[in-house]
């Protein structure tokens, strides 16, 4: 049986984005999750859009992101967990079974993230931090200090 994975999505006036988000969630080819979303009293449609989908969520005061990491955990029920910002979009239909496959297959693999890749109307900046952070192959790290 597949391992449940529990993805967490915080939130703050995320509006251009959620449902995107939730959508390209929705579409994964790997089916056993569920969406917890904590926000943190967004002031924009975030919540309104969030409804229509009928998902967990959570009201989160004096937000930083390790609370709301923690609140989501703590509201968990996988044996995975998966973080994510409601910015973050995945890019394709394999995207939850690809971040997690090494977690079963390994024994030495105890945490997994993905690359963050910019959008094509993203700043030039960003674009070259991104880069510089995530590169663009696939990496094994041993100690990582954005991890």
């Amino acid at each position: 049986m597949k391992k449940k994975v529990s993805i967490i999505i915080r939130t703050k006036n995320e509006e251009k984005w959620i449902e995107i988000c939730i959508k390209r969630i929705l579409e994964q080819s790997y089916k056993n999750f569920e969406i917890i979303i904590i926000d943190n009293y967004s002031s924009d449609q975030t919540l309104n859009k969030i409804k229509k989908f009928k998902l967990k969520s959570y009201k989160i005061k004096n937000f930083t992101p390790g609370k709301a990491i923690n609140l989501g955990v703590k509201k968990s029920k996988g044996d995975y967990i998966v973080c994510l910002s409601a910015h973050c979009i995945p890019v394709d239909n394999n995207w939850l079974k690809n971040l997690i496959k090494d977690l079963d297959q390994k024994n030495d693999v105890v945490a997994i993230y993905g690359k963050q890749s910019p959008l094509p109307f993203s700043n030039p900046l960003d674009k070259r931090d991104l880069y510089n952070t995530f590169g663009l192959e696939k990496r094994i790290q041993k100690k990582a200090t954005f991890f």
